[in-house]
């Protein structure tokens, strides 16, 4: 028999269980400390259990970044043609919806896989995911934050979620669990958390929340990473020039470094630049001059990025990197759909592994935001994703290459035991 959320909510109030997050700080699992309002942290009484993961092999490393590349080819389709900068995370899009897969049944799962999980199922899926995220945390020189989320509406009558969903959430991917009224307070409750969980560099997600909502999926990721080897004053080249996607002169600073790691394929060079431990790099792509961006995206697929990353060259690289900050949003549900998992934005999606509701439940958007800052000391990078759930209301010497990344590129930050992106996204301008 499935059981449901409701009854684990009402033994938890007749108990007197019930963590009130009201300017009291964190629990005793280290939750949240800025939820401040009546909501019901649920964490007290769902303890993690004891799963086992999956280990990393060439099955992941290909499928992740299959979806990776595809997600990236798909959101920068418009935007890199009209001189947009875009970043996204495929890994923070990757943990919100696999969270959200676990929901999922019938064709609305099997599409879901597909796009997820390639070949195998999302329990497979779930156990790669929990190695993979416990991996990316173990560095000592970098500060790596990955944090999930689920906030669930206080009405009985409009959702009744399932105690097993709920599980995985917390077993797979140490989900904060919340039950809140969908108010006001709880955009300032769901900002507050993201802002802490990206180190403040997303302030908000939510402006609102429509009436039709019944459950937020959210994952937040924060990334600060120092350079292996610091710039030298006199590495840091002022009043350069960069030449923007219009053709049009912009002014930089431009840091010169001779870097040890080379990449290329046949329509383009790029060089590996690390952070501090090693377990993280910067990954720069560079066009061929006669090949536009936007048509090298096009061209790129899982494999090719694994495969440039695999027989990349140890050999000295005279580098140019502008620095650069900004920020991008996006919504990603027409991307995901042209991906093949369609079904789950339809009032005709199975969530019914998910949560029993008044109405069909289907995924409404799937928000995301990211935040990057390249410059002399390192990078900082954040991101968040929303998936917002609603019912139908109703060696040897060498010549040295050179990389001068003074016009528009395609840049990754890597897990560089996997090569898989992290972050990835292309500079269109510095502006």
């Amino acid at each position: 028999m499935v059981n449901f959320i409701k009854k684990t909510v009402s033994i938890i109030m007749s108990v007197g269980l019930a963590v009130c997050i009201c300017g009291c700080g964190a629990d005793e699992k280290g939750k949240n400390k800025n939820v401040t309002s009546d909501n019901q942290s649920l964490n007290a009484d769902i303890e993690r259990g004891d799963v086992e993961g999956k280990d990393i092999d060439e099955s992941f490393v290909s499928y992740t970044a299959d979806f990776s590349i595809d997600l990236f080819k798909n959101s920068v389709s418009s935007g890199v043609e009209s001189g947009e900068n875009v970043l996204i995370s495929p890994q923070s899009v990757l943990s919100a919806l696999s969270m959200t897969a676990n929901g999922a049944g019938g064709d609305c799962l099997s599409e879901m896989e597909t796009v997820l999980c390639g070949t195998h199922s999302i329990d497979e899926h779930n156990q790669y995911m929990y190695t993979y995220i416990e991996e990316l945390k173990q560095s000592e020189n970098v500060e790596f934050n990955v944090a999930n989320s689920v906030w669930i509406k206080d009405d009985e009558e409009a959702i009744q979620v399932n105690e097993e969903f709920i599980q995985k959430c917390t077993d797979y991917y140490d989900a904060e669990i919340y039950m809140a009224e969908f108010d006001e307070s709880t955009v300032e409750d769901i900002n507050s958390w993201v802002s802490e969980e990206t180190e403040k560099m997303i302030p908000t997600l939510l402006n609102e929340i429509p009436a039709e909502a019944v459950m937020y999926l959210i994952n937040a990721i924060a990334f600060e990473g120092e350079w292996a080897t610091e710039y030298e004053d006199n590495q840091i080249i002022e009043d350069s020039e960069f030449t923007n996607f219009k053709g049009d002169s912009e002014n930089v600073n431009m840091l010169s470094s001779t870097e040890g790691v080379f990449v290329q394929d046949e329509n383009s060079k790029g060089f590996i630049k690390p952070y501090k431990d090693g377990k993280y790099a910067f990954m720069a792509i560079l066009p061929e001059e006669n090949i536009s961006v936007s048509e090298y995206i096009e061209s790129m697929t899982g494999d090719s990025f694994i495969n440039m990353y695999n027989n990349r060259e140890y050999k000295d690289v005279i580098v140019k990197l502008p620095e650069f900050t900004y920020e991008y949003e996006t919504e990603l549900s027409p991307y995901l759909s042209a991906m093949g998992m369609g079904n789950a934005f339809t009032e005709s999606a199975d969530f019914s592994n998910m949560a029993v509701t008044a109405n069909p439940l289907y995924i409404s958007k799937v928000l995301h935001k990211t935040f990057i800052q390249v410059d002399r000391h390192g990078t900082k990078a954040a991101a968040v994703t929303s998936v917002e759930m609603v019912t139908e209301s109703c060696a040897e010497y060498e010549e040295p290459e050179y990389v001068i990344l003074d016009r528009p590129f395609i840049y990754s930050i890597i897990d560089t035991e996997t090569g898989l992106p992290i972050f990835i996204g292309v500079l269109n301008t510095t502006m």
